[in-house]
């Protein structure tokens, strides 16, 4: 009998395809470990991320809301002007002067998001869908924050100095009286009434762009809970 025929090859066989399996096994174990880790992590992210753009929705309903007010304050004082009426207009002309004293800011909390996006681990959210939603974010944002500096720009640089020019101020109204009052003024001053119109355009071009940062908030939201279930 030969050596050959001497080699327990059936036993060899059984060895080695233990050693093979419990090596694979060994990569599947570590490899699931691995990708539960994974998806650990990305649960804490999802977390994160749902409470930061859920504190930005609040911020930017707020400023909505806001900004429908100022809205409606410059469409009154048109109105009252396009009616001729200048009985009882104190409280329309004050209202559009605040407006126009105040530049609108939107700070919103982004530390989560910019975190992620700076630490390159976006591709750890297994939604390619919300993956591509939180980077077209910044552009969005970026709209509200432009239309708010151009806002602050027309404010500083165009509407105060118009009013102290013309010494168009809340102590000025509140004394005003008689034919000649800065009410009466201001009502028939046709530069006052062109900037209010400016200032009208200004705030219904920053409501639509607060309407799409609304609308992608709730469609990153939407997203970030189909991907925690």
């Amino acid at each position: 009998m030969s050596q050959t025929q001497n080699i327990p090859w059936k036993r060899i066989s059984v060895e080695a395809t233990a050693i093979v399996a419990s090596i694979l096994l060994a990569f599947a174990i570590d490899a699931w470990w691995q990708n539960r880790q994974v998806r650990v992590d990305e649960q804490e992210v999802l977390v994160g991320l749902k409470a930061e753009f859920a504190a930005n929705r609040e911020t930017l309903a707020r400023h909505l809301a806001g900004n429908s007010r100022s809205i409606q304050s410059l469409e009154d004082f048109v109105a009252l002007v396009e009616g001729g009426q200048s009985t009882n207009a104190k409280p329309t002309v004050l209202a559009v002067l605040a407006v126009m004293h105040r530049p609108g800011t939107t700070d919103l909390g982004n530390g989560t998001l910019n975190a992620l996006i700076s630490s390159g681990r976006v591709e750890i959210l297994a939604s390619r869908k919300l993956r591509t939603l939180l980077t077209a974010w910044s552009g969005v944002i970026d709209e509200v924050w432009d239309d708010q500096a151009n806002n602050a720009k027309m404010v500083l640089q165009v509407y105060i100095p118009y009013f102290v020019q013309e010494n168009y101020s809340r102590y000025s109204i509140e004394r005003s009286s008689g034919e000649a009052s800065t009410i009466d003024r201001i009502l028939t001053d046709s530069t006052f009434l062109f900037l209010v119109e400016l200032s009208l355009s200004h705030n219904d071009h920053a409501k639509g762009e607060l309407e799409r940062a609304i609308t992608a908030v709730d469609e990153i939201i939407a997203e970030i809970d189909n991907s925690m279930t």
